[in-house]
């Protein structure tokens, strides 16, 4: 488990709106049976996903399944829609803040209170909070986020000392619930999310629960007996209430009819309210979740102390595994050894594998290469000139290991390799593991692909472009597109093939960023970027040689050396 940072607004939005759906489903079902101090609370979890850009990694049994959701989801560019969304977020900003200037404005000329005959001046001390009088409003009102006050209209005079002492205590129980400034922050991610109707279905909820809430704390200091003392006060206060203001909080709101209702019928709460809200609670928090492979899973297993020989028999009989023929080296850190494996042109050929020790949890391995003296030698024989098939897993010790990487210079400078099989275990490929491999045409991504690092093919001068898994598709991340490698569910232009027969190249809207050495040694003569391209890394058009125009919108950010060796080339803005 693990937390990542969560970039796509849209995701966070259309994620939050099962939980807002679910919530008012269960206020409106349960809403009579469950305290809405628990609402409350739980409009807390909405607004907390709504706000932080944050996910949990957790592990699923069909994680397929929910990787294409999110996918789907995920792949809308926020690029494209950035302008609209930062004038609707204006225009909403603007609204609320003219309201609040707008009552500020009125508040602020309120007046201390004075002393009240029959009423002693403590009562308005004795909670610690300062209460002031304006002749501008119709009902108490706390005024403030973090200096606040109470504010009490100019009739307040004519009230009892028992109605003046319910009001003060409503007005506490927002002063000490901070409740002003959650009605803050729910306001800033309406704001934010303004496109989503949820969320201002949220900001209605809220507001009203909160209010709801504050009267059954309310009820629990003064005690049940006084419901009907309570509950008149707050119709008498009622009429000539005045509008529903942003970021106060006031004794008489709208939605009185339903505020007694719940004033008169409220109970202490079940030992089962505790429960269920308990159970709704831990839901919520799958808004934070994010599926991971069900190979991790597993490894999660594999590292608890209970031994689990069904999940070891199950990997015997999933992975097709190969026999570890002789140990180069083993130290702490690792284990270097040597597999054999027949080739398609039945040549028995010697592949080099690392264990490492820090790789246990992953409980995998990587094909490796070999350091003889300073030099990097590829992991297998450099002359051969067939077919590789990497095999799906090694047994060493009696224990299966999935070959879960392709690490750096394992197949370096295999000048004459003509196809390498890639079986779906691999996750990773490192860089350097496929450099100048000069007769190599075509490459299948694994399904399972979760890290590319900075092109591995730089020199694969034949290759012509990358094949996506047959039946399944790629499950995580990346994408092939047209025979190109992107990540980032197709924002992140990855890897361009260097031998792809394209004199003219028309980049996609929607993707947005090109990687580093994306068109290394690219045939291509001309690249149009999109409206969306925000950003081209160092060198993006390396040793591109025939290239001769990129064009890019006005905005794009180009390294500096994101030409390099592509002398001919030159950028050319367009609006």
């Amino acid at each position: 488990m693990k937390i990542i940072l969560e970039y796509n607004l849209f995701y966070i939005s259309i994620i939050s709106t099962v939980l807002i759906f679910l919530l008012v489903a269960a206020r409106s079902l349960l809403g009579r049976r469950i305290h809405r101090v628990f609402f409350s609370m739980a409009w807390m979890i909405v607004l907390v996903r709504l706000l932080l850009p944050l996910c949990v990694t957790v592990p699923v049994g069909r994680p397929e399944i929910l990787d294409r959701i999110s996918g789907w989801i995920r792949v809308i560019p926020m690029e494209r829609y950035i302008l609209i969304w930062a004038v609707g977020a204006a225009v909403s900003v603007t609204f609320f803040v003219v309201r609040y200037v707008m009552w500020g404005r009125i508040l602020r000329e309120a007046l201390p209170i004075q002393k009240v005959p029959d009423i002693d001046e403590e009562m308005f001390t004795f909670m610690g909070i300062r209460v002031y009088v304006s002749d501008r409003i119709a009902s108490p009102v706390t005024y403030g986020i973090f200096q606040q006050k109470v504010l009490l209209p100019k009739y307040y005079m004519e009230l009892t000392r028992e109605q003046l002492k319910f009001i003060l205590i409503h007005e506490k129980v927002h002063i000490d619930g901070h409740d002003n400034l959650n009605k803050f922050l729910v306001i800033l991610a309406v704001c934010i999310h303004w496109f989503n109707p949820f969320a201002w279905l949220m900001y209605v909820c809220y507001n009203r629960d909160l209010e709801l809430a504050c009267d059954e704390k309310v009820i629990r200091q003064v005690g049940e007996d006084s419901r009907e003392d309570y509950a008149g006060v707050l119709i008498s206060l009622a009429q000539g209430c005045p509008a529903t203001r942003p970021v106060y909080s006031g004794f008489a709101q709208n939605a009185v009819k339903e505020r007694i209702i719940r004033i008169m019928s409220y109970r202490r709460a079940k030992s089962w309210n505790y429960v269920l809200c308990g159970v709704l609670a831990l839901f919520s928090m799958v808004v934070f979740a994010v599926p991971v492979k069900t190979e991790e899973k597993a490894e999660q297993a594999a590292q608890d102390k209970t031994p689990v020989p069904a999940v070891e028999k199950e990997e015997e009989e999933t992975y097709e595994a190969v026999e570890v023929s002789r140990v180069i080296e083993e130290d702490s850190m690792a284990t270097k050894a040597e597999v054999v494996v027949k080739t398609r042109e039945n040549v028995p050929l010697r592949m080099k594998i690392l264990f490492r020790k820090e790789l246990a949890v992953t409980n995998g391995i990587f094909i490796s290469f070999h350091v003889k003296g300073k030099e990097w030698k590829a992991g297998i024989d450099d002359q051969y000139d067939g077919t590789v098939t990497i095999p799906e897993a090694v047994r060493y010790k009696g224990k299966v290991y999935p070959v879960t990487g392709i690490g750096n210079y394992t197949f370096y400078q295999c000048r004459k390799l003509r196809k390498v099989v890639i079986p779906d275990t691999v996750e990773e490929i490192k860089e350097k593991a496929f450099e100048s491999c000069e007769s190599l045409k075509t490459l299948r991504m694994p399904e399972n692909l979760e890290l590319v690092e900075a092109n591995p093919f730089v020199g694969c001068r034949s290759l012509e472009s990358f094949q996506p898994p047959k039946d399944t598709g790629m499950k995580g991340q990346y994408q092939v597109r047209e025979g190109v490698l992107y990540t980032d569910y197709g924002r992140f232009l990855k890897v361009f093939p260097q031998g792809k027969k394209k004199k003219k190249f028309v980049i996609e809207e929607g993707v947005s960023q090109i990687a580093v050495c994306g068109f290394y040694g690219a045939q291509v003569e001309e690249v149009q970027l999109p409206e969306s391209m925000l950003r081209v890394k160092s060198c993006a058009f390396q040793n591109c040689r025939n290239l001769r125009v990129v064009r890019a919108p006005r905005n794009t950010v180009f390294s500096g050396d994101s030409l390099t060796g592509a002398w001919r080339a030159r950028i050319l803005r367009y609006d």
